[in-house]
């Protein structure tokens, strides 16, 4: 009864130290619901200049000319340019700008030749995709490229210089502002699904939102908020970090802010509230903002990798207007329509103001202390085996005490121990503590992998699934606790009677046990709350 209390004791005691080191490593911040809601004038999208008129959708035929951009070093990037047929007088142009999910002159097709069909001219580069990888991405870079392909826009025959602008999706829109930081010969932004803050911030309305979509608990949803607060520089990610809000003065120009209401990946209010703060500082008051039904492609649909799907109701015809409202003087003659208008949007999660870190700061440590766990167990089977392979030649050479019914190979007793004193086993407990830090830690990866895929593909299992497997994970990584308080209270006391390989053996588990409660705290596996 005294062994049980006293086992019992112990599993208390490191349960209280797993459920304290989860609690330090919760970062100093909090993910919260978006209240402070944008404003929507009129549920129609349009967007009409007042007292202008202005070519529209389909008002021209286009013609479609193949490029090759020199943008130095050697390298030539494809383009593909569209230009409205028989349009009179200089004309608008604009350059388009590929966000992380695109990078083909032949992307943006649909959306630049109805632009073009307005009397829009337009530019569809390729992106250099040298280096460009989910480690590293240098927006710099690609807004020095971008730049040479403006110069291209501007140079072509019937562009109108003065009425050069851009168009940016989701990545593009921070290389665009890198861009109009380097340049003040832009006429206008078209920015659409914008990320707008810094990477790590943004992400946590991403991540936050899709793991809420797809049914996870509290604590996993808190989990996205450790991973957001770490310090990437083992692995790069640098990019994560890039100084949104520097850039975000730049926009001193005609600004068109578009969202899709289906988006869950932007901060879709917070966004666009931002943008007309920081352009009014500037002396900016020409932004106007948009929002349409769809998703982060701005098509018709909630599905965010769905191929196939159309552009959403109302969307180019917007932009259309507004790139030709503006070459045509509404940002000072003024707009028939509102400046927020479209479907009401409902943005659920903030994206912070920080994103300080908990005790562990840095993905390269926590990537350690998750395999460190794994790779002490590989060496503890290791040294078992040598261990066992040492005892059976010593009961060849030496004599060997045996108990009865039990196999050898599993209870040795040393020279110096062997008249007088009954051997003890370390099997059970290192291979019971072993087996059990192995099932709990796949189980918790398997868990979390599980509801990533469904937060990433918006997949949303059976309700209430992933509390269910939530607490039985928790439930495993308990029974893990009270394993390594009886395993320790055994190794304890055979400490005397095993050898030194056995002893080292017995540490390498413990320490692998102490890696992988460690990293279970990590991911909240002992708060309750």
């Amino acid at each position: 009864m005294k062994r049980v209390v006293r086992i019992a004791g112990v599993a208390l005691v490191l349960l209280l130290i797993c459920a304290l080191l989860g609690w330090a490593m919760l970062p100093r911040w909090n993910n919260q619901p978006y209240t402070d809601h944008i404003g929507v004038t009129s549920a129609d999208p349009a967007i009409v200049p007042a007292n202008i008129a202005i070519a529209h959708e389909g008002q021209y035929q286009t013609r479609e000319t193949q490029l090759s951009i020199d943008v130095g070093d050697g390298e030539t990037l494809p383009a593909v340019l569209r230009e409205p047929i028989n349009a009179p007088g200089k004309r608008p142009a604009c350059l388009f700008i590929h966000g992380s999910g695109t990078s083909g002159a032949e992307d943006f097709g649909d959306i630049a030749n109805a632009m073009a069909s307005a009397g829009i001219v337009t530019l569809v580069p390729a992106k250099s995709n040298d280096d460009y990888t989910v480690f590293h991405r240098d927006y710099p870079r690609f807004a020095g490229e971008y730049s040479t392909a403006m110069d291209v826009l501007r140079g072509i025959d019937g562009v109108d210089q003065s009425n050069t602008g851009i168009y940016a999706e989701s990545e593009g829109t921070w290389i665009a502002t890198v861009l109009a930081s380097k340049r003040h010969d832009i006429a206008f932004a078209a920015l659409t699904s914008a990320p707008v803050f810094k990477g790590r911030e943004q992400m946590a309305v991403a991540m936050s939102t899709y793991a809420h979509e797809a049914g996870a608990p509290k604590p996993v949803i808190e989990d996205t908020m450790k991973l957001l607060s770490l310090d990437y520089k083992p692995f790069g990610f640098q990019y994560a970090d890039f100084d949104a809000d520097y850039y975000l003065k730049s926009l001193t120009m005609p600004v068109l802010v578009s969202y899709g209401v289906y988006d869950t990946a932007m901060p879709i209010e917070q966004g666009a509230q931002r943008i007309m703060r920081v352009a009014a500082r500037s002396g900016n008051k020409a932004v106007t903002v948009r929002y349409f039904a769809g998703n982060h492609q701005m098509r018709a649909g909630k599905g965010l990798f769905a191929p196939g799907l159309p552009l959403a109701d109302g969307y180019t015809q917007a932009l259309e207007n507004w790139v030709n409202g503006v070459a045509a003087g509404a940002s000072t003659s003024g707009w028939a329509t509102p400046q927020v208008a479209g479907v009401q949007p409902n943005q659920q999660y903030a994206a912070p103001s920080r994103t300080n870190s908990g005790i562990i700061g840095s993905l390269g440590v926590l990537v350690g202390v998750m395999l460190a766990g794994p790779i002490l167990l590989g060496a503890a089977l290791l040294l078992g085996l040598v261990a066992t392979l040492r005892a059976a030649w010593r009961e060849r050479d030496n004599g060997f005490v045996r108990m009865p019914g039990k196999r050898a190979a599993l209870y040795t007793v040393p020279p110096s121990h062997a008249r007088g004193t009954m051997s003890a086993s370390i099997t059970e407990p290192c291979w019971g503590l072993g087996v059990s830090l192995l099932t709990a830690s796949a189980l918790l990866y398997g868990y979390l992998a599980a509801v990533g895929a469904a937060a990433v593909f918006a997949m949303t299992p059976a309700p209430g699934l992933f509390d269910i497997g939530w607490h039985a994970v928790q439930v495993i990584a308990i029974l893990s606790v009270i394993i390594l308080a009886w395993s320790g209270e055994v190794m304890w006391s055979i400490r005397h009677s095993i050898t030194g390989l056995q002893r080292a053996t017995c540490w390498l588990v413990i320490a692998a046990a102490v890696f992988t409660l460690l990293s279970m705290a990590f991911w909240g596996l002992f708060g309750w709350a």
